[in-house]
């Protein structure tokens, strides 16, 4: 398991697509978040560590589009017969995959928040805003891994870049457009999207009553990483049963 694990993390650090893919990823919070920071997006509610989860959206959309294109780029670009034929035991490849997408995102998804958080403290004018709980940016981190492993196992089961990166875009941010639909579920989805369980967790905007989840922010952190345990499970049965 572990060879295995360095094989699909040496993967990622010498396929220029792969690594360039995780670079970027990394970027597009930070720079969304000191974007808002210094053209004067945030409001009198905000504290530093709620603007530096301002970019979180662009956050998990690269992350998770990153994460589905790799997966699905070994079907595309036929390089899972390798991966195969390197580790014949498909429960092991998949433990593999999972576990280098997890410290990939876990890693990148800090060095994000960490960048974000000092970079909208540099801009703001002294006084102007307090820090906040910079540990509030944890939920930053889980949501980026959650929606890694989403991406992981969406690109396994459909084989297609395409098809699974619009699939996360749309696991991402059809909840809380389509909120309005869902009736009496609408605190239930999207209260645990991640989006949302981010607001939840650092504060500064107001979230309207229907779209809080039960329970409060530690219980829709634990649903969100529960789902990306079920897609996960989606993915590694796929990956079991497929013949290639």
């Amino acid at each position: 398991m572990r060879a295995a694990w360095r094989a699909e993390l040496l993967k990622v650090a010498t396929v220029r697509g792969q690594w360039l893919g995780a670079v970027i990823a990394m970027l597009a919070l930070p720079a969304v978040s000191l974007l808002v920071a210094a053209t004067g997006g945030l409001g009198t509610g905000d504290t530093v560590t709620s603007g530096a989860a301002t970019g979180s959206v662009a956050g998990l959309l690269a992350f998770g589009i990153w994460a589905a294109t790799v997966a699905a780029g070994e079907y595309a670009q036929q390089t899972m017969v390798v991966s195969l034929t390197t580790v014949p035991r498909r429960s092991v490849l998949f433990s593999a995959k999972l576990a280098a997408m997890g410290c990939i995102a876990a890693v990148g998804g800090l060095v994000s928040v960490v960048t974000a958080w000092l970079v909208v403290w540099a801009v703001l004018p002294t006084g102007v805003h307090h820090s906040g709980d910079p540990l509030a940016l944890v939920s930053v981190v889980l949501a980026i891994v959650a929606v890694s492993v989403l991406g992981l196992a969406v690109g396994l089961m459909s084989k297609s870049p395409a098809a699974s990166a619009s699939i996360v875009v749309v696991a991402v941010l059809l909840p809380k457009a389509a909120g309005g639909l869902l009736g009496g579920l609408q605190r239930w989805v999207v209260g645990a999207s991640p989006g949302t369980v981010i607001t939840q967790a650092v504060g500064g905007a107001q979230l309207p009553h229907n779209q809080m989840f039960p329970g409060g922010a530690a219980a829709a952190t634990v649903t969100m990483l529960l789902v990306a345990t079920v897609v996960a499970v989606g993915g590694a049965l796929t990956l079991l049963r497929r013949d290639g």
